[in-house]
């Protein structure tokens, strides 16, 4: 079960490109747009992540910042994320 003050998420639009070649100079920096942030396990609905997370995509997928052809990711702040496509 998760903890209440742990329910939290945040999703981000992902970049259409990522650079590429090797990283070993530790990094190249990368944009990402938040485009929202909420409580995603739901008041008196399931509380098991793997139910959750189809609702969640469909839910999402509704939003109006949601653009079609995109890469989205949503992470939580109990470790646990997943991408879907708008």
């Amino acid at each position: 079960m998760i903890p209440w003050e742990k329910n939290f998420c945040r999703v981000f639009e992902l970049p259409d490109n990522f650079p590429e070649g090797f990283l070993f100079g530790g990094g190249k920096p990368v944009m990402f747009k938040i485009i929202d942030w909420f409580n995603p396990i739901p008041t008196g609905g399931p509380d098991k992540w793997e139910e959750i997370v189809p609702m969640l995509k469909e839910f999402l997928k509704k939003k109006r910042y949601i653009v079609p052809g995109k890469k989205y990711i949503v992470i939580t702040d109990f470790d646990e994320a997943f991408i879907f496509h708008g």
